[in-house]
């Protein structure tokens, strides 16, 4: 047997990789078919763009979210490969109609794909807390990690910022190598795992900070001179560029649709996500993602951890840089997103492993074995109560309530607006309305049969934030004359009213011509989602469903 089969904290770490892997799977399939978070298919059309044109260019650079383009593409061939060789899809054209028919075929292989990166950071996370510290505190941050319902919910979901924390995380372990053995390689290895980092999501160029930090350890400590550092970090800098250039070349050849992505993304409000002043963000992220990410046990452990990670240097240097930019970059931004405080989750497990692992060995043999375990309950029980919470809301949401709802009271032959990808309902023998911006009212089920891709949506939609009735352009909404409409955003905007007079205007005359016949709300721990309201816009003497408002 392998020297490493017999060690206890292999089995430990198999043992935490596989309850992770459980408490990922066993909710990933939720919505399907039909899509709660729109971004998802976004993604995919980028990448099902690039397969239909054989091309690199995704048509979109938003995040970039080029990497996760690229491994999308490679699982969807792998999902038709699967399928071609079971005779699910005898043609290639076969495969796209049954895609755009039901999404589930890519959408689950996808979220499977992000679930593996997730497991991946895990691994990371142990690794980088091992060497920094020791393999009790890589055993604690990786334990940590794998109960976080922050860190559950975005490894069951296709976006790209769980592959970027992973190349952040290779980025800072070649960091690590740099300054403790500081080769030649180490500074290419480390250039390419920053570049797909970069490709990936644009802020994780501050990957690049520990890197740097490395070389200057390396040069105040004297085994390099102070200049050859600098001709380092410059030849880093070189090579992260050619390498962002070979894996993603539309960047400088595409750069006009490049800058119209990213003026798109430059919002200074968002529905439902908009910020503050710096503390009131920093705040926001404390009380919201940290605390709820690593529990409230483990975020006061932070204040030891920080003071030994500023007694250690190796972990002075590569971490708390890298942990401050991050929360500096948040606290100053517009807006406000969970999914954005996954960096400083990787960097804070292994500090909370660190504090953990400290006063295990102070408290010494068997009474540091009692003080881990004591640890360990009093952080992941009251995170894994509340994944199975989240769990439970992801798989009872009230899109998915409101559909059932639709199939039951809804005549056949009805036109209906819809404002979410509702492929659930895709079969039934309706007309749909889909709002998108400067193109009006469109209809859906004409750009699921054309298997339309991003761009013209890309186009119509413009520089709006969402695509929903309130952001379609006002000249267009003659476009819009529905028998029932499925509103998922109503709701948002009658909230933020102040924010969105206009949008919230406009669902105000739409609602007057029609009436409200039912309304879903999510109920903390048992329904997740959003407000969904149901309007029946046909003439009282022809209507013949007499719903009722459902919570």
């Amino acid at each position: 047997m392998m020297p490493v089969l017999r060690r206890p904290r292999f089995w430990l770490l198999a043992l935490i990789l596989i309850a992770a892997l459980w408490l990922r799977l066993a909710s990933i399939r939720f919505g399907l078919p039909g899509l709660n978070d729109p971004d998802e298919l976004m993604f995919e059309l980028g990448a099902i763009r690039m397969l239909r044109g054989a091309t690199l260019n995704p048509g979109w650079f938003g995040h970039p979210a080029t990497i996760t383009m690229y491994v999308l593409a490679l699982v969807n061939i792998g999902v038709f490969l699967t399928g071609w060789l079971a005779g699910w899809f005898p043609t290639v054209t076969a495969f796209a109609t049954a895609i755009y028919g039901d999404p589930g075929w890519v959408i689950l292989p996808g979220r499977i794909a992000m679930t593996v990166f997730g497991l991946g950071t895990l691994l990371l996370t142990c690794r980088l807390a091992t060497r920094l510290f020791s393999p009790r505190a890589g055993v604690v941050a990786a334990a940590l990690l794998a109960c976080s319902p922050v860190h559950i919910t975005y490894s069951q979901i296709i976006r790209s910022d769980m592959m970027a924390c992973f190349f952040m995380l290779l980025a800072l372990l070649s960091a690590l190598n740099i300054a403790e053995r500081g080769r030649r390689r180490d500074i290419a290895v480390a250039a390419l795992w920053l570049a797909l980092a970069v490709t990936t999501k644009w802020p994780f160029a501050l990957s690049g900070l520990p890197i740097a930090a490395a070389l200057a350890l390396r040069a105040w400590e004297g085994r390099i001179g102070w200049p050859q550092a600098t001709r380092r970090l410059a030849a880093l800098c070189a090579l992260c560029g050619l390498f962002i250039i070979l894996l993603s070349p539309y960047l400088l050849l595409d750069y006009p649709t490049v800058l119209r992505n990213l003026s798109g993304e430059g919002q200074v409000r968002h529905l439902g996500s908009t910020g503050g002043t710096l503390m009131q963000n920093a705040a926001w992220y404390l009380n919201g993602p940290l605390i709820g990410g690593l529990s409230l046990v483990g975020t006061v452990m932070l204040v030891p951890g920080m003071v030994l990670c500023w007694r250690n240097r190796r972990a002075r240097l590569l971490l708390l840089p890298l942990l401050l930019s991050f929360i500096l970059l948040l606290s100053v931004q517009t807006m406000v997103w969970e999914r954005w405080a996954l960096p400083l989750l990787f960097i804070c497990a292994v500090v909370i492993g660190a504090a953990v692992d400290a006063a295990a060995t102070r408290a010494g043999g068997r009474r540091g074995g009692a003080v881990v375990a004591l640890f360990l309950v009093a952080m992941l029980l009251p995170m894994l109560l509340q994944a199975r919470l989240d769990a439970r809301e992801r798989m009872n949401d009230t899109r998915q309530i409101a559909s059932a709802w639709a199939r039951r009271h809804v005549p056949p032959g009805s036109t209906v607006l819809i404002e979410h990808f509702a492929f659930d309902l895709v079969q039934q023998p309706w007309h749909f309305l889909f709002p998108i911006g400067e193109a009006g009212c469109v209809d859906a089920k004409g750009l699921l049969q054309g298997k339309t891709s991003y761009a013209p949506i890309d186009q119509a939609r413009g520089s709006r934030a969402n695509i929903d009735y309130g952001t379609m352009a006002a000249s267009k909404r003659a476009s819009c004359r529905p028998d029932f409409a499925i509103l998922t955003q109503y709701d948002r905007y009658r909230r933020e009213q102040h924010s969105f007079p206009i949008e919230y205007a406009a669902y105000r005359e739409l609602l007057s011509r029609g009436r409200v016949v039912a309304s879903f709300a999510p109920r903390k721990g048992a329904i997740g989602g959003r407000v969904v309201t149901v309007v029946d816009f046909r003439r009282p003497g022809k209507a013949g469903v007499k719903g009722r408002a459902g919570s």
